[in-house]
């Protein structure tokens, strides 16, 4: 009786222990996720810190660490990043290894805890009692409760978190996200709508199709970053296509329609604009400020290398010329002659000149026919004419 109750006690110890040495092993196993942020803080850095977040859950990962090292960057990816950091479903640690200031510092302080290298400086919003942005160094941080504390190394504020052991999956910044990071940028991508739409202005005026092709492929690298780095959808690279499309169509195919090409640049516009994404509408607003001023200070110069616009020209209607067509000549040499209404002028009609049938015009007074007339100007095939006033006879007594 009691053998079989040590059996059952010894059997249960030693499930218990498998288990326990089990969680452990799986604990020890799980991955500390490591995010660098250095250089500018920009919306590639969103977009890292969001997939590093995705990576710690789908992992299991035992927390997500922020190594920082940057002078901040884009204020307006600044609410996203804090949001998500504070909303991690995992602990969250910041190491600042050189510096923090202005965006980056508020990155650092959304995470649960706060860690400085020993020669580290953090700057920190302005007290009451100061004015200005202030920059403390890791002792300063600590005393001010900004910072849990120092760790010379990455290494040791990991120790000191009880995550030593762990092994460190860092998640490097893609090629596509320190692009659209930098097209991002309000100058830079401003600079890319701009000469995108310099080049469909200057298309406009021009009609080779070089300055088309050009603005295109600028506005295609512009959407194609926005994309690739998921700042974009493709619901907004679609409306934009069909903007190029409708303002191709206007100048190339439908000349003076107007409904295609006006439709075509609010497309495009709208899509531009959207192309930030919801929460960075004051970014996209300055870049196509910026786009607009460097697209209008453009045209005004290629206006001097390009005076005719070879759009406008084609709304004109112009006759065909064939091989056959000869213009009508110049009858100056009827100027001054003098002849005699044919039929009645009101004010077009013909007139006989020296036995020739000629077609002519009065200044718009009506001439009877039979009255004598002399070509007073001539203007191309154009031939006016006046009457001859007849001459009074002599009165004599």
């Amino acid at each position: 009786m009691w053998s079989l109750r040590l059996r059952i006690i010894l059997a249960g110890s030693l499930i218990a222990l498998a288990a326990f040495g089990a969680a452990r092993a799986s604990a020890t196993s799980a991955p500390v996720v490591l995010v660098p942020i250095s250089g500018s803080v920009d919306r590639g850095t969103e977009q890292l810190v969001l997939r590093a977040i995705a990576l710690a859950a789908s992992t299991h990962a035992r927390a997500l660490v922020l190594d920082i090292n940057s002078s901040g960057g884009l204020d307006s990816v600044l609410a996203p990043i804090r949001t998500a950091i504070r909303n991690a479903p995992l602990p969250t640690l910041a190491y600042v290894s050189g510096h923090a200031y202005n965006s980056a510092s508020l990155i650092a302080l959304a995470a649960r805890r706060v860690l400085l290298a020993p020669d580290a400086t953090i700057s920190t919003p302005a007290t009451a009692s100061s004015s200005g942005i202030l920059v403390l160094d890791s002792a300063e941080a600590v005393q001010a409760h900004i910072a849990a504390g120092i760790a010379p190394t990455l290494q040791d504020a990991l120790s000191s978190e009880r995550l030593g052991s762990a092994p460190v999956v860092e998640v490097p910044i893609t090629l596509a996200e320190r692009i659209a990071g930098f097209v991002s940028e309000p100058l830079v991508a401003g600079i890319l709508i701009g000469l995108g739409l310099l080049g469909l202005l200057v298309e406009m005026q021009t009609l080779h199709g070089l300055a088309g092709f050009i603005g295109i492929a600028a506005l295609a690298i512009y959407f194609s970053s926005q994309l690739f780095s998921g700042f974009a959808d493709w619901l907004v690279a679609l409306v934009a296509i069909l903007g190029v499309i409708g303002i191709l169509w206007e100048l190339h195919v439908v000349p003076g329609h107007t409904l295609p090409g006006a439709l075509g640049a609010l497309l495009l516009l709208g899509a531009l604009l959207f192309s930030f994404g919801t929460p960075y509408l004051i970014a996209g607003v300055e870049a196509l400020a910026t786009a607009i001023v460097l697209a209008t200070i453009g045209f005004t110069m290629a206006l001097r290398a390009f005076p005719e616009n070879a759009w406008s020209s084609r709304l004109a209607l112009a006759a065909v010329q064939g091989p056959d067509f000869v213009t009508a000549p110049n009858r100056f040499d009827l100027l001054g002659k003098s002849g005699m209404a044919l039929t009645y002028l009101r004010p077009a009609g013909h007139g006989l000149f020296d036995g020739e049938r000629v077609d002519v015009l009065t200044e718009g007074e009506f001439i009877a026919a039979g009255t004598p007339i002399r070509v007073t100007r001539v203007e191309g095939a154009r031939i006016f004419v006046e009457p001859i006033p007849f001459p009074r006879e002599r009165i004599t007594s």
